[in-house]
């Protein structure tokens, strides 16, 4: 087993307060039993919001940076483990949407896929990990 150097991933108290907010939702929509409508959107929200809750709570850590250097993603249906020959690059994309800039970490990978991380997914600010990342080895480019 390999030693993890750094772990990233969004914050477990916001994955327990999405549950608990889909479950607040789901009360919600069984008192408002007497309006069909208003029943049928909360219980939506709550199934919504209960869902975002559990997986975000599922899949922890996102990504892991182990010895080697590894890269282990973490997805719904497993892990993905990656090397410095599995990934061509690792890039950040800076983007301004009205008046907020963002900034997403991309993992380019040989078979034509790309692995996309916001600062929601990795609880860090996605230019740090990159930083990490050239660190241990990665190549790094900025967009």
């Amino acid at each position: 087993m390999r030693t993890v150097q750094k772990e990233w991933s969004s914050p477990v108290t916001a994955g327990i307060a999405l549950v608990v907010g889909g479950v607040a939702l789901a009360a919600a929509a069984a008192a408002s039993y007497a309006d069909p409508a208003a029943t049928v959107f909360l219980a939506v929200a709550a199934v919504g919001v209960l869902v975002a809750g559990v997986v975000m709570l599922i899949r922890r850590p996102r990504l892991a940076l182990s010895a080697g250097p590894t890269l282990t993603v973490r997805t719904l249906t497993g892990r993905i483990v990656l090397t410095l020959d599995d990934v061509e690059r690792v890039s950040t994309l800076r983007t301004r949407r009205l008046a907020a800039h963002s900034r997403q970490l991309m993992i380019d990978l040989p078979d034509d896929r790309l692995l996309v991380f916001g600062r929601w997914d990795l609880g860090a600010d996605p230019r740090a990990v990159a930083d990490e990342l050239a660190d241990a080895g990665f190549r790094v480019e900025e967009r």
